[in-house]
């Protein structure tokens, strides 16, 4: 998540800056339905104008389905995306009362809104897997720019406007919000013109959050396909995994088998693990049955273990058996033990009574005396006392 912050003061023309707080100073732009380009292009101008040597931020919003307590938040260099409360992530205002004040009296309130969060997190802490309403989420896209810079920002963040976002002292320009294709052009055309790697790394996560998959997906394709670094690719593959398209597991499973670079191959098969398409579980029992790589069919299984599917559950317990690598075995057998609802405990009962290789049989045992199941303890208590 990034840090942000912002207010409002004064009114120029058709320009305003409201003034909410002395702590926080956001320029707001009063005609969101003009080219985002053009917006952007006011920005600079007044930041020039205002004579900000220390730096400032730009930032507009997107729209983005997410699960209903999920959010992304901002902490120093990285982003996270969760459902579960995190006390250290919600200190301060969030984003929409710092940039837009009291104006949405009716919104509820930052504190009930962390409290929800707390509680919905309680509640999954039996239930890691509990299935969420999908809902649409604002999504800012904060730009930083440093001393004297009003050219080139030096750094890109992703926030809900939902949560807290740390400014640092310097005033927001707020574009307001942009339409899912504007966005993506001006942010594509961004990542071509800056050479900077993790300036376009993080670009690429940000292209990856907007939903139009008939425009990111191509793109990352070209990614994918150009001769940029390795880990420009491995970003582009990851970001497909947000975007469950029949194109997306094609693309994904063709750069698993194929791609030049392990690196990149790797990353093309969490690209699948994330995706919910009945096709990348299909994808993923492909590659950890035949890929020509050891560690792609170890990912490819471990894989496998955490989406749980049914027909991933199959594949695991009959590579358990048929596969001859005997770390990939046990690689096996501790996806199963990460299925969830304690799906795996008949399945790792069998392989530790019946496996033919002592070390997979060990690996299953180990896997039981880790479990609360009463189904592990009878079967240990059975495996001690040779029934």
């Amino acid at each position: 998540m990034r840090k942000f912050r912002a207010a409002v003061l004064l009114t120029l023309g058709l320009f305003i800056l409201p003034a909410v707080s002395s702590a926080f100073q956001v320029f707001h732009h009063t005609q969101p339905s003009e080219e985002l380009d053009s917006r952007w292009n006011w920005a600079i101008g007044k930041a020039q104008k205002e004579g900000l040597e220390d730096g400032f931020w730009i930032g507009y919003s997107i729209k983005r389905l997410m699960g209903e307590y999920s959010y992304l938040a901002s902490t120093g260099t990285y982003t996270f995306s969760s459902s579960h409360y995190y006390p250290f992530l919600f200190h301060g205002k969030s984003l929409k009362r710092i940039i837009y004040g009291s104006k949405f009296a009716t919104d509820v309130s930052d504190e009930e809104q962390i409290k929800e969060i707390a509680k919905q997190a309680l509640n999954d802490l039996d239930k890691p897997q509990r299935k969420q309403r999908k809902v649409w989420k604002d999504i800012a896209i904060l730009f930083k720019f440093g001393r004297n810079s009003y050219k080139i920002p030096e750094k890109i963040y992703l926030s809900n406007l939902s949560v807290p976002f740390d400014l640092g002292g310097c005033p927001l320009f707020w574009l307001d919000k942009s339409e899912d294709s504007q966005s993506f052009h001006f942010l594509s055309r961004m990542y071509s013109s800056i050479a900077n790697e993790d300036f376009k790394r993080r670009i690429l996560g940000a292209i990856g959050l907007h939903s139009s998959s008939n425009l990111v997906v191509p793109f990352m394709k070209k990614v994918l396909k150009s001769k940029v670094t390795d880990r420009l690719r491995g970003k582009a593959a990851i970001e497909l995994g947000e975007h469950d398209t029949e194109s997306s597991v094609k693309l994904l499973l063709r750069t698993a088998r194929e791609d030049s670079s392990l690196y990149v191959r790797k990353r093309a098969v969490s690209g699948l693990e994330d995706l919910r398409n009945p096709a990348a579980a299909d994808a993923l029992i492909e590659l950890a049955c035949n890929a020509r790589s050891r560690d792609i069919r170890r990912r490819a299984i471990s894989a496998l273990g955490d989406i749980a599917s049914r027909k991933a559950v199959a594949a695991l317990d009959d590579m358990v058996y048929s596969d001859e690598d005997t770390e990939t075995q046990k690689r096996a057998v501790y996806a199963i033990e990460d299925l969830p609802n304690k799906e795996g405990i008949p399945l790792l009962i069998k392989i530790a009574k019946t496996h033919p290789k002592l070390k997979v049989r060990k690996s299953a045992i180990y896997c039981l005396g880790d479990s609360d199941d009463p189904r592990a303890l009878n079967a240990l208590i059975e495996i001690i006392r040779n029934k």
